[in-house]
């Protein structure tokens, strides 16, 4: 019995494992003390597979969520997300919201007016649940980085 749990432990690790989700870096932002920016992050979704948009269309789905690290003295304001597109799954009764393909996420990003001139690095998480036409993987995430150089303008 317990060979048996085994295997299936391991084929559940082995469905988890496929790099599914990519977010592009974007180019580096300057902001001048006192001004903001918005920073569109460029998200993939591999072709065959779809992710919870955000809202989730049911609160036992896992949608996708940006969390970036405060990093003083940039104040990051809440990301602002897409709006999903329909997917019916195969006997389901009604719509999911999901992404597939390719798919921005927006963040803005804050200097207050007494920001000393810095570079900085923003580091954080895109966490997603993927699915394909029969599986969904297990919950992942994958790392987000942006730089930030806060600099008077000129």
């Amino acid at each position: 019995m317990s060979g048996i749990l085994v295997a299936t432990w391991l084929s559940v690790q082995a469905a988890a494992s496929p790099a599914v989700v990519k977010v592009a870096s974007p180019a580096p932002v300057t902001l001048a003390p006192g001004t903001s920016a918005e920073v569109r992050l460029s998200v993939t979704v591999k072709k065959g597979f779809h992710v919870q948009a955000s809202p989730a269309s049911e609160p036992y789905l896992v949608p996708v969520r940006l969390e970036m690290e405060s990093l003083p003295p940039l104040r990051v304001a809440k990301p602002i997300y897409p709006r999903g597109k329909p997917y019916r799954l195969a006997g389901a009764e009604s719509d999911l919201s999901t992404y597939d393909g390719t798919f921005e996420v927006r963040l803005t990003l804050e200097a207050p007016a007494d920001a000393e001139t810095d570079e900085l690095t923003l580091k954080g998480r895109l966490h997603y649940q993927a699915c394909g036409e029969r599986i969904c993987l297990s919950p992942a995430s994958v790392p987000v980085s942006l730089s930030v150089k806060v600099a008077p303008t000129r």
